[in-house]
């Protein structure tokens, strides 16, 4: 019995098994039962004694488990027990994970003050300049050397199957490690370790410089609105998904939890004015609320900024997670085109 785990819109999940069996099986006879409840699928008989199963989605089939206290994502596989009528004899079991996953590389860069773990994908040779594509994990992802960021949503998951189809390029997914408070991305430490980071990959990858691109969701998309208002020389275009600009020394509006976020700021939006930008936010974001979006949007255009694309999800659109618009905004298909058009003048 093999479980076949994917990574969808809502992160990590088991889709499918491949049930290898010494006698031919009754599909009818097949029962799957996890935590109890009888799970429903779909199952086709194959060569052989092969039956592929595929499980219509449930949540208790998420391998991810939120711990509220760590306010952080834990990998958890279900306990599937998988039985047939009259049949008694032993299974054994194994779970196989995405395999996207397979064509990242880790590893970690250290600072003086913490290590920066990371996935890198490299499509291409690297005699040819390449576009490089940054992505900043939401709070739940944060951690050390594991594939949280890669496993939580299929953003890089998307942007990984449209390189792979569309355009040889680099795809960075570093991870902020996991602290008592809520601070990820907004730790100044690790932000100055990105930038090293960056750099690194742009020279060992021979990136083109002028296509160097920012993406992120909730704590990862104010990061990305920072960065780029930071140092608008080294991006090309961003995508914020749920964020505001952050800065140090500016004060937090709503609560923590609540719809908390920060205003713009003149030196902000002057340097953000000229940037490629699509952000994406829902409406009845409960986590960070949507004027963050929206504040940024009327600043920006009133200072003259004509480059900023913005979609906001009416209440209700974003069914299972209404603060995670990242997983509408990956299913546009003009998204990842308009991004590698952009280029640095």
């Amino acid at each position: 019995m093999v479980y076949n785990r994917e990574v969808i819109d809502d992160g990590d999940f088991i889709t499918s098994a491949d049930i290898k069996a010494s006698e031919l099986l009754k599909t009818e006879d097949i029962v799957f039962l996890v935590e109890g409840e009888k799970l429903d699928f779909v199952a086709n008989i194959e060569k052989g004694n092969r039956i592929h199963v595929n499980f219509k989605k449930n949540n208790r089939l998420s391998t991810l488990r939120f711990n509220a206290d760590k306010f952080v994502n834990e990998l958890v596989l279900p306990e599937i027990i998988m039985s047939v009528a009259g049949v008694d004899s032993k299974i054994n079991v194994s779970f196989k994970k995405d395999s996207f996953i397979n064509d990242f590389k880790k590893d970690i860069l250290q600072t003086s003050d913490i290590l920066l773990s990371y996935s890198l994908y490299s499509k291409g040779d690297k005699k040819n300049k390449r576009p490089l594509v940054i992505f900043l994990h939401g709070s739940g992802e944060r951690g050390l050397m594991n594939d949280l960021p890669l496993l939580g949503n299929d953003v890089p998951k998307t942007i990984h199957d449209y390189v792979n189809k569309n355009d040889d390029a680099v795809i960075l997914v570093p991870q902020a490690t996991w602290a008592p408070e809520l601070n990820g991305w907004f730790r100044l430490e690790f932000r100055q370790a990105l930038l090293k980071l960056i750099k690194y990959v742009k020279e060992s990858e021979n990136i083109d410089s002028k296509r160097v691109y920012l993406t992120g969701l909730s704590n990862g998309a104010s990061a990305t609105w920072h960065l780029v208002e930071k140092y608008p020389d080294i991006f090309a275009a961003a995508i914020p998904c749920s964020g505001y600009i952050f800065n140090e020394g500016k004060e937090f509006k709503g609560e923590q939890g609540k719809g908390r976020y920060m205003l713009p700021t003149k030196e902000e939006v002057k340097n953000l004015i000229n940037m490629p930008i699509w952000a994406f936010h829902g409406e009845d974001d409960p986590v960070v609320n949507v004027k963050g979006t929206l504040e940024n949007k009327k600043e920006i255009e009133a200072m003259g900024g004509k480059r900023l694309k913005v979609t906001i999800y009416p209440k209700g659109k974003l069914k299972t997670n209404p603060h995670a618009s990242w997983s509408l905004a990956y299913n546009n298909s003009e998204l990842l085109p308009w991004l590698f058009k952009q280029h640095k003048e």
